[in-house]
């Protein structure tokens, strides 16, 4: 029996499937990928999820980086990717208002600072019961006490709680602490692991 339901929020209910994304770089003839790269950096993106850097801090290194790699040139393609936000998944957002209102609903995030605002922007603060933003407690997942905060703020064991996520590690990482884990690729593939699971939609 399912008791709560905990999200991942990137991959899951926010996509980054802009397709300027993977192409600006390429028509500014700078390798694909350039910038991503060295934006998530183990030794710069960790610092960021776990409370280390703050957002303008994580953009100021990966913009010297890419400067003393690669000349000022790369400096407004760097500025582009810092631009993009992301796409709400509506269809998500839809499935998120059609779960049963009895199931308590957790966001487990490997975030910055700037997210609880971000979530504000995009009118989802109020969709979940318990945010937790690995930025504000120190410890980003797959460590197992980020999965153990979030279902201890649910008020829930972790055997009767449903984790979704995109990231096959993260999905490890929610396995070991004995969460029922869904690898999330897609919402088909999401409404038939909520079925099998005896969670049915409702109907609006």
């Amino acid at each position: 029996m399912i008791d709560a339901i905990l999200f991942d929020f990137d991959g899951v209910i926010r996509q980054w499937d802009e397709p300027d994304l993977w192409t600006f770089e390429a028509d500014a003839g700078v390798e694909s990928g350039t910038v991503f790269a060295t934006a998530f950096a183990v030794d710069l993106h960790d610092p960021l999820t776990t409370g280390k850097l703050t957002w303008s801090e994580w953009r100021k290194e990966t913009e010297r980086r890419l400067v003393n790699d690669h000349g000022e040139s790369i400096r407004p393609i760097a500025n582009k990717f810092f631009e993009f936000e992301g796409r709400i998944d509506s269809e998500m957002v839809e499935l998120l208002e059609r779960l049963p209102p009895h199931l308590p609903l957790g966001l487990l995030t490997n975030n910055h600072d700037r997210f609880e605002k971000y979530l504000g922007r995009v009118g989802l603060e109020d969709r979940f019961d318990v945010v937790i933003n690995t930025h504000r407690i120190g410890i980003a997942k797959p460590d197992s006490r980020a999965y153990l905060t979030a279902t201890t703020q649910l008020g829930v064991t972790p055997t009767r709680c449903l984790f979704i996520d995109d990231l096959e590690v993260n999905v490890a990482g929610g396995e070991a602490v004995g969460l029922i884990c869904h690898h999330f690729q897609h919402r088909e593939g999401l409404v038939h692991r909520l079925k099998e699971l005896g969670i049915e939609l409702i109907d609006r």
